[in-house]
């Protein structure tokens, strides 16, 4: 497991590079939950590896190993923004310390990471012309990834160009072993040699001082075994417990680095290495039966769980002894855990930093966890937030497909402008439906009763055209009601293929709404014509509900639709308005006007589309004179076929499956477009191009293919 700084530091570096709409791409390509990692978090080694790989499938430039070192680099960038660039610079005075010092970097992280399993870097050589450096890590597919690091510190902090590459790769199925060669101007090693040549001898301490300076401390002989201990560390263990003479494997065991415990190792790795060790040997359980006795019972069974103890510090060679010192102190978090182990602050060494970090550790323990639970309480109140927010979407969206066809908004939504667009519909179906004694009634009302009563029919007439795949294109003053269906077909048929980079990603999402919508609302899969027979008769029968407050009877409607082509678009500049223009709307309502009381007509055209169908029963009523249209024969929708009826129930539940599974699993369009300065090609075929003036102004209303 990794940490999220690295993931996020790959999310910044890619922003920055590449854009907001690249990295969108990559959390869809691997299904990322959220588009930004948790600083803290931990997640799978692989996921730098696979973002690497879906970058370079993106962009079609570059290989997954050059992302890896792109992804070093932003690393040490990113790093900076949380302060640890001053650690970085205090590392060394040149590039040469700073090799040496990245495994005490590591390990000087490990109070803001305690779960960070960091690799091992190693100095095996060095000459005026660079350094050796061994690489070891559980991890694999890292060693480029270590580079852009290398690259960019060098560069960033030490003003330093350096060459890089590997010169063996020793790799194993357990871990990853490799060796750099890193080139760059080293002439410091010279001076630094000489330096220590200058050094004036001092006479040799004695081994009672030198075990009061350091009372922690082991000395190691040849054999790996101990030859000496520190007062402090000696107490810990039982006094019955032989620990001198006994192979240090018996008493310790190593946990970092991942070395084996051999003589020549541990003296080339000591040179600037931090060694931890745990001890093997039970500690002394008098220690920890004293504070039982004296302790509640449920501190004791937090308190008695550390059994064992840590040591960390520098292994050091002493020629003129010829033994290994390991220049310790015990690792220590909490006061309650140096209880336990039998230590007290005049234990410790008075030359380092442990007890000051002990006690002010105490200190910062209760805001520390004062912050976390205000942080809780952030993330609680985000998460509703964005429940919130998600739900103002879905209304959002549902308020803009009421007002024009879904691909209509989806392109003013991918930047096209509006008076540019200008389609043409080779075949469409216009349904009107007129209540008659309306203009009789509304003489009688007060202006109240009227909005009330236009209000409830508007109310009515929308339930029922939500059930199917049809738009409203508008409702008169006069209660007039105006629908088509055929639309929603030419948005399915001509997919926005043309539109790039973000706004491309963003159709296909809307695409996969609209066969979500049109698969709900028209299960049986109808042609435009049935849908419109299907609203009539739905339409006719609501109607009932609208009682005439003068007569108390319900009002007087006609239903009548014809089919044929049309063109439509966005009209104005401020308040768009989508209008259809054309033949198809005038004939269709000469049709309805041309209707009985209460009886749905339909002219030929739309009876060419229905007589093959199951589900309606259709009679002709012959020819009838139209107005402005001379002779016509039309035909009378009597009902539907027992075929329609059993589906009925599938449409009643349409709408609620729609706002609450299709629009609710639906995200893209409404956000993700947010880049519109970028210029975006007219899509769908005949589009006008943009003009100031309205595209219709000069259009003609007949022959429309």
């Amino acid at each position: 497991m990794l940490y999220g700084i690295l993931l996020e530091s790959v999310r910044d570096g890619i922003c920055l590079s590449y854009g907001n709409q690249i990295w969108k791409k990559i959390v869809q390509e691997l299904n990322f939950e959220h588009e930004s990692f948790t600083t803290l978090g931990q997640y799978d080694d692989n996921l730098i590896d696979k973002i690497a790989e879906c970058l370079a499938d993106i962009l079609h430039e570059g290989t997954p190993e050059y992302y890896m070192q792109f992804f070093g680099e932003c690393f040490v960038r990113f790093f900076t923004n949380y302060g640890y660039d001053k650690i970085l610079r205090v590392a060394g005075r040149h590039f040469r310390d700073f090799l040496h010092s990245i495994d005490q970097l590591h390990d000087s992280t490990k109070f803001s990471f305690p779960q960070m399993k960091s690799p091992l870097f190693h100095v095996l050589e060095e000459d005026v012309h660079g350094a050796l450096l061994q690489y070891k890590s559980r991890r694999r597919g890292f060693q480029r990834y270590i580079v852009g690091q290398l690259k960019e510190c060098a560069s960033r902090f030490y003003n330093e160009d350096i060459y890089v590459r590997i010169q063996d790769d020793m790799s194993t199925n357990e871990c990853t072993l490799i060796i750099f060669r890193v080139d760059f101007n080293n002439s410091i090693v010279k001076e630094a040699s000489k330096r220590l040549l200058n050094i004036r001898n001092l006479p040799d301490i004695t081994s009672e001082t030198f075990f009061k300076v350091f009372p922690f401390c082991l000395m190691i002989d040849p054999t790996m075994c101990i030859s000496h201990m520190g007062k402090s560390i000696k107490n810990l263990f039982p006094v019955d417990t032989i620990l001198i003479g006994r192979d240090l494997h018996e008493v310790f065991k190593l946990i970092r680095p991942d070395i084996a415990l051999e003589w020549n190792k541990v003296i080339s790795y000591g040179r600037h290495i931090v060694f931890l060790m745990e001890s093997r040997i039970p500690l002394r359980p008098n220690q920890m039966n004293q504070l039982v006795e004296n302790s509640t019972i449920e501190k004791s069974k937090t308190i008695t769980a550390v059994s064992v103890i840590r040591l960390k510090g520098q292994m050091k060679w002493i020629s003129s002894w010829n033994v290994i010192v390991f220049l310790c102190h015990p690792v220590l978090s909490t006061t309650e855990e140096m209880m336990n182990i039998g230590l007290t602050l005049h234990d410790l060494n008075f030359y380092d930093g442990s007890s000051e970090i002990l006690i002010s550790g105490m200190q910062h323990t209760k805001q520390l966890q004062a912050a976390i639970e205000k942080q809780h309480a952030w993330i609680s109140q985000l998460q509703a937030i964005k429940i919130e927010l998600q739900e103002w979407r879905r209304k959002g969206k549902r308020l803009l497909y009421s007002m024009m066809p879904r691909h209509i908004a989806q392109m003013l939504q991918q930047g096209v402008v509006a008076n540019s667009i200008c389609e043409s519909h080779k075949l469409i179906t216009v349904l009107f439906c007129y209540t008659l004694d309306f203009k009789d009634v509304i003489q009688k009302l007060t202006p109240t009763e009227i909005v009330q009563f236009i209000n409830q029919m508007v109310i009515i007439f929308d339930q029922c055209s939500e059930k199917y795949d049809v738009f409203k294109v508008e409702t008169k003053a006069d209660s007039s009601y105006m629908i088509v269906s055929g639309i929603q077909e030419r948005s399915q048929q001509r997919r926005i293929s043309n539109v790039s980079g973000s706004s491309a990603r963003s159709s296909m999402g809307d695409d996969s709404l609209d066969e979500g919508i049109t698969s709900v609302k028209n299960p049986l899969g109808l042609n435009q014509a049935e849908i419109a027979a299907g609203l009539a008769l739905e339409l006719s029968k609501q109607s009932k509900k609208l009682i005439n407050e003068i007569s108390k009877i319900s009002f007087k409607i006609k239903i009548g639709f014809h089919s044929g082509p049309a063109v439509g678009g966005i009209v104005g500049h401020k308040n768009y308005q989508y209008c259809l223009f054309g033949d198809t709307v005038n004939t269709a309502s000469r049709v309805t006007t041309s209707s009985d009381v209460d009886r749905i007509h339909l002219s030929a055209a739309s009876w060419q589309l229905l007589k093959d169908s199951p589900y309606f029963e259709i009679s002709p009523r012959g020819k009838i004179q139209i107005k402005g249209k001379g002779e016509m024969q039309t035909y009378w929708l009597n009902g539907a076929k027992e075929a329609y009826i059993e589906h009925t129930n599938i449409l009643e539940t349409t709408t609620e499956i729609v706002d609450n599974d299709i629009l609710s699993n639906y995200h893209p369009t409404m956000y993700e477009i947010n880049d519109t300065k970028k210029s975006i090609p007219n899509v769908i075929n005949k589009l006008t191009p943009p003009s100031d003036q309205c595209p219709f102004r000069e259009l003609k209303t007949t022959g429309f293919i």
